[in-house]
């Protein structure tokens, strides 16, 4: 039940996804704000990641659960409200970026709560589960909210995002009984100060471990090539000047490998453990970028996106498992809001240099192959930098429940 209320919300996201920056188009034809309407969910972390780190691991994450699917839940439907009342475009980015905000904090501690209730092997399945999600919703959603928008309906699907909320929140609500803390929610006094050492505490953990550390800054770089793929669909328009309708299958196809990505991704983990699905699904989108990098019709692009982002998802999945198993259940928070907070950002600059690159040089194919062979160099300088000992003292996973690190100590083995 939780796993399910938690997946109608994710599906509804996908509404949202394009609903926003349609509706921003309509009331003032400026791509400018369309953009910014695109970006709810980056800004939310940028303005909040550390912070929600913090709440996260001082209070009781399943309030935390149930309030934010509350908040989001009225925010959207003030959205629907106020888009059929001509309120302003600004009313309705300043509403959309709370919802962001909202949902970093949601999203952390979501990390937490399946951590404490899905503990040991299940791990995996838990997250392939809500990847799995979240990547049907991006499917399913976007191809709605244009169905609905063709019948003069784009309004009616902030609505439905907003009842989707509400089915995740009579979820958490009907399984809270049976949920149990791992940890007390913590009584320390709430000052800038104290903040501001616990925020430092987090950074600190990270930096003790060299296998964190060394994953991080992996991590962090894959992030950055990551970048690239935002030059798909001008790579498909502009120079191998495919048709609409074709460009339309590319991108189809790139969510039906990362949905696939995430299904495979637990009976990838029983075989190979964690670490190695890890590392060899990075190796594998260095390859698919080296491939779209040199694709000249529409059927090996097509081929070449879909296992771009197969490969991105399974890591994704196997990777915050895996955090969530070896990270101390004290600094999971912190650690999970710094992860994704230098992600947002690593991507974020990726993809501004990866389209300033395209511009100099008059073509998005070297950007893709310098990403590509980056993302190789990468992913075989991180293997021997630690990931293989990982992979070797792990191996695949087994029963029990992971602890993690004690800060100066590596992680031990403990199950994926």
């Amino acid at each position: 039940m939780f796993l399910g209320g938690q997946s109608v919300s994710l599906l509804g996201d996908g509404l949202a996804l394009l609903a926003v920056p349609l509706l921003v188009i309509q009331k003032t034809q400026n791509p400018a704000l369309a953009v910014l309407a695109s970006l709810p969910g980056s800004a939310g972390y940028l303005a909040a990641g550390l912070p929600a780190g913090v709440v996260a691991d001082r209070v009781d994450p399943w309030r935390l659960l149930i309030g934010g699917d509350a908040a989001r839940a009225g925010l959207f439907a003030a959205l629907f409200w106020l888009t059929g009342a001509a309120a302003p475009a600004g009313l309705i980015l300043g509403l959309a970026f709370a919802a962001g905000v909202v949902t970093v904090f949601s999203d952390t501690a979501l990390d937490i709560a399946v951590r404490d209730v899905f503990a040991g092997p299940r791990l995996v399945t838990a997250n392939s589960w809500l990847e799995s999600a979240s990547q049907g919703g991006q499917l399913i959603g976007p191809a709605a909210a244009g169905l609905l928008a063709a019948a003069g309906l784009l309004h009616v699907s902030l609505l439905i995002d907003a009842a989707t909320f509400g089915v995740s929140l009579a979820s958490v609500a009907a399984v809270r009984g049976g949920y149990r803390l791992t940890r007390s929610p913590s009584r320390a006094p709430v000052t800038a100060r104290a903040l501001l050492g616990e925020v430092t505490d987090g950074i600190r953990y990270l930096a003790a471990s060299r296998l964190l550390l060394t994953l991080l800054v992996f991590v962090l770089v894959l992030n950055f090539c990551l970048g690239a793929d935002k030059l798909i669909i001008f790579f498909a328009r502009s120079t191998l000047s495919l048709p609409a309708g074709q460009v339309g299958l590319v991108v189809t196809a790139g969510g039906a490998g990362g949905l696939l990505g995430a299904v495979a991704t637990s009976a990838l983990c029983r075989r190979l453990g964690s670490v190695a699905v890890i590392t060899a699904c990075s190796a594998a989108s260095g390859l698919a970028l080296l491939g779209i990098s040199v694709a000249t019709s529409a059927l090996v692009l097509l081929a070449a996106s879909a296992a771009y982002f197969w490969a991105i998802v399974a890591a994704s999945v196997a990777l915050r498992a895996w955090r969530q198993a070896i990270v101390s259940r004290a600094m999971l928070g912190r650690v999970t809001a710094c992860w994704r907070l230098g992600g947002q950002g690593v991507t974020l600059l990726g993809g501004v240099l990866a389209g300033v690159l395209a511009a100099v040089t008059g073509s998005p194919r070297p950007v893709f192959a310098a990403a590509g062979a980056l993302t190789l160099m990468t992913a075989a300088v991180a293997w021997g930098a630690g990931l293989r000992t990982a992979a070797a003292d792990s191996g695949p996973p087994a029963a029990g429940t992971a602890t993690g690190p004690s800060p100066g100590a590596e992680p031990g083995p403990g199950p994926r």
